[in-house]
């Protein structure tokens, strides 16, 4: 008979964790945790009392060609994980947050084998006949037939089991199997830096048509501002001027694919945020020629650029560090 098979299982406190299933139990009973929680809770238990960053969390969790928000998916990962274990985050008992660092698994674990499904023998092995021509008073051809119907006796019967013990072994294998996760929305890093570089492009035609109708800025302030215009006019077009400059070198840096882009944009996303904000109101200024309904509508899109962006520059390049 072939030894059993063996799962690992990871104990600590009153919860079991199964690694090849990922089920969580505590005191007995199972414990909802969806898949990519369970793989994390996994990861922080087989390194206990060591940090795991970030970045190494984002590697184990997501292949390279998936596409997905990091920074969010992780937090909403680790507090899944927190609810299921029942961890406070300002007093953990389990899981510990080093900030802009990653996580430490501080509970004391126990990791044990324990033995897998086994499939039992459907039937055994028919012992040859011996000493039948001792005990029969038959020829030796005789006792030689009855030999070899004996073994095709034995072979029919291993036929006719061999179908269920392998629907059997297949059917223990599916219910041991772990559920596949879903599939995340998948972006590549070519196609994510062309739409960076298209936002970008769509700024500096507006920040350029602001330039070049400045009059008729300053006109259309004159009718909602009164007489505020004169002080807001100059100012709009000092963002448009700045937004040039800014737009112009996320262009170059990130069309020429220079490795520090990702971390300049970080730096530079709070001014930037406070600017692409300012000017997702723009549309109003067309009032007069498109009208407040299509004006307002404009204003949604612009609004939702920002968030946009910074996630394409998380898919262009791979955060190191949260």
């Amino acid at each position: 008979m072939p030894p059993p098979e063996r799962q690992a299982r990871i104990r600590f406190d009153s919860f079991d964790l199964d690694l090849q299933t990922r089920e969580l139990r505590k005191n007995g009973r199972p414990i909802k945790l969806q898949d990519q929680p369970g793989k994390l809770l996994a990861l922080l238990a087989c390194h206990a009392g060591e940090l795991v960053t970030r970045a190494e969390i984002e590697k184990a969790l997501w292949r390279e060609d998936e596409f997905v928000e990091f920074e969010h998916a992780v937090n909403t990962a680790m507090r899944k994980v927190r609810e299921a274990l029942g961890d406070d985050l300002v007093r953990p008992r389990f899981i510990e947050t080093l900030p802009r660092k990653g996580y430490r698994f501080i509970a004391a674990v126990e990791i044990s084998d324990v033995p897998g499904p086994q499939i039992s023998a459907d039937h055994e092995a028919i012992p040859p006949v011996q000493g039948l021509g001792d005990k029969l008073p038959v020829s030796p051809s005789s006792l030689g037939q009855v030999s070899q119907d004996h073994a095709a006796m034995a072979k029919a019967v291993s036929a006719e089991k061999a179908p269920e013990a392998a629907a059997s072994h297949a059917a223990s294998l599916t219910v041991a199997a772990p559920a596949a996760a879903e599939p995340d929305f998948r972006l590549s890093r070519r196609i994510a830096r062309w739409l960076f570089l298209a936002v970008q492009g769509g700024y500096l035609v507006m920040y350029c048509a602001a330039l070049y109708r400045a009059e008729d800025v300053e006109e259309v302030l004159a009718g909602v501002l009164r007489g505020r215009a004169a002080m807001v006019a100059p100012l709009i077009l000092i963002l448009a001027m700045c937004g040039i400059a800014i737009r112009l070198y996320l262009l170059s840096s990130f069309g020429l694919n220079h490795p520090a882009a990702g971390a300049k944009y970080r730096r530079l996303f709070p001014a930037l945020f406070i600017l692409d904000t300012l000017w997702a109101a723009s549309p109003l200024l067309l009032v007069s020629e498109i009208g407040y309904g299509l004006a307002l509508a404009s204003i949604v899109p612009l609004a939702y650029l920002p968030f946009s962006q910074r996630t394409l520059v998380q898919r262009i390049y791979r955060q190191s560090n949260p």
